[in-house]
């Protein structure tokens, strides 16, 4: 009977797959907050859009109401900031990204190397496998064949 196969660094894969899945989860995180402030940015923009639209409505109206004018202007002033204030965010987090994205492509290496050099012994093990059992089958045959032959000649020569 052949033993079974044993890879003696499967503790390293093993820390390797973590370390993949932990990277994995870690792009995830980046990818959500990149989301996140994209989200957020189309909000803000949005929001721009709106007051300009009611500012535009407010100034076809034959009274004009300066403090309210003033006041969209000082809203529309700090939703450009806060556009601006994310966009830089937004560069950040997709800086932060790209790098969790260049981890997970050098843990994912890291795994893959073992596991192909696992796939290799493991070829190597099926080899060693077969040519026992077939060195087996040979004894077997070769034992068969001598019983047969004597008893063939044992029982012409009396």
């Amino acid at each position: 009977m052949a033993k079974s196969f044993h890879f003696r660094l499967e503790v390293v894969r093993k820390l390797r797959a973590q370390a993949r899945d932990v990277q994995r989860r870690a792009v995830g995180d980046a990818v959500g907050a990149v989301r996140g402030v994209e989200e957020r940015l189309d909000q803000l923009t949005q929001q721009l859009r709106d007051t300009v639209e009611i500012t535009r409505g407010e100034q076809r109206t034959q009274e004009l109401d300066v403090a309210s004018l003033r006041g969209h202007q000082f809203y529309r002033n700090w939703l450009h900031r806060r556009i601006m204030e994310s966009n830089l965010e937004l560069g950040d987090r997709r800086a932060t990204l790209d790098v969790e994205r260049a981890k997970l492509g050098e843990a994912s290496a890291r795994l893959k190397a073992i596991e192909k050099l696992r796939d290799k012994r493991f070829a190597r093990h099926l080899v060693q496998v077969r040519r026992e059992e077939q060195t087996t089958m040979d004894e077997a045959a070769v034992g068969g064949f001598a019983r047969r032959r004597r008893a063939v000649g044992g029982g012409g020569g009396e």
